[in-house]
């Protein structure tokens, strides 16, 4: 069973929905945002208590990079998870490419935690 809290960052909703799902499924505390201003929000309300930021790398607002940058000037220690659908985005960092299982998301999110 997984412990911890995620933040789940995808603009579409049902996506989002079922990420949050998969995780609470497997023991995960879950938050959530539809965009990037919104995750900084979140990061900002919860702080340290987020371990893992779980974000769509193809967003409105900014990049997935810049939304990485964000996040660890808030918080340096959190792990990142990027995910697309477009298999020629260019990510540095651990990726999981859409679409996937919920078992699979749910081994991938261990991965990087426990790594």
């Amino acid at each position: 069973m997984g412990r911890g809290t995620i933040l789940v960052v995808d603009d579409q909703d049902i996506v989002r929905d079922v990420m949050r799902l998969a995780l609470e499924g497997a023991g995960y505390h879950v938050l959530d945002a539809a965009t990037p201003t919104a995750a900084l929000e979140v990061v900002r309300a919860c702080g340290e208590e987020i371990e893992l930021v779980l974000s769509d790398v193809v967003m409105p607002e900014m990049t997935a990079g810049e939304l990485r940058g964000h996040i660890t000037r808030e918080l340096p220690a959190v792990r990142v998870l990027f995910t697309s659908g477009y298999a020629d985005e260019e990510i540095q960092g651990p990726f999981i490419q859409k679409p996937f299982s919920p078992a699979e998301l749910v081994a991938k999110v261990g991965a990087v935690l426990d790594g």
